[in-house]
């Protein structure tokens, strides 16, 4: 294998859009202007499986590693030169408000309303959709065995709702790491959102990794703007 040796933290350099009063907003780093093509892999595998503590371990980039070797660590995913594919929403309804699962994991359902009548909301998502068949194809899964990428697209069974996306907002050290505002208010808070609230939302991906046979690859949400 060619590998070469990192720590396993990465540091990740974004741009942030600041208005004059210094507020964090939305890029409006629209699907138009970005290419799935444009998206690059990195394959990590874990250097000493025996470690157990993940903030101990230590990763080697290596350009030929197995999505079913025991090592296999993750894959980084960029956008070009940037470490992280960045894209900013349509307007989108949040389904559900924010929703806890587990002690520190939040996440939030953004559907894609008018899917077959809005072109911009349509182009969004066969962005997301693209960014999978990407990873897909770049972890070597197959039509037998494409199950075991579990999509962050979610669909009605029944076929009577539009589809949404499940997005993760990062949490850490008892914050999140999410910055928000709002066109009507100045006291808004994440908790504060409420079921089928309109919002837009900076979200970005860096990342596919394997749990149980299983691989994810999770978009995180960084600016939300409730309009």
């Amino acid at each position: 294998m060619n590998c070469e040796q990192t720590g396993g933290k990465q540091k990740r350099g974004e741009q942030k859009v600041n208005d004059p009063n210094g507020q964090v907003k939305c890029r409006y780093l629209t699907s138009d202007k970005l290419s799935p093509d444009n998206i690059r892999f990195a394959s990590y595998q874990c250097e000493d499986m025996s470690v157990t503590k993940n903030s101990d371990k230590t990763y080697a980039e290596c350009s030929d590693l197995d999505k079913d070797d025991p090592c296999f660590g993750y894959l980084t995913v960029g956008y070009l030169k940037s470490p992280q594919v960045h894209i900013t929403t349509p307007i989108m309804k949040c389904l559900f408000g924010v929703q806890k699962k587990g002690d520190s994991n939040f996440q939030m359902n953004l559907q894609f309303t008018d899917l077959e009548e809005n072109p911009m909301m349509k182009q969004f998502y066969e962005f997301v959709e693209n960014c999978e068949f990407h990873a897909m194809k770049r972890l070597g899964l197959t039509d037998d065995d494409s199950d075991r990428f579990v999509s962050q697209i979610y669909h009605d069974k029944k076929g009577m709702y539009e589809p949404n996306l499940n997005v993760k907002l990062p949490f850490q050290y008892n914050k999140f790491l999410i910055d928000l505002y709002s066109d009507h208010s100045s006291g808004v808070n994440i908790f504060s959102i409420n079921k089928f609230q309109k919002m837009e939302c900076d979200l970005y991906i860096d990342k596919v990794w394997r749990m149980n046979d299983k691989f994810y690859m999770k978009w995180k949400c960084k600016v939300i703007h409730i309009v």
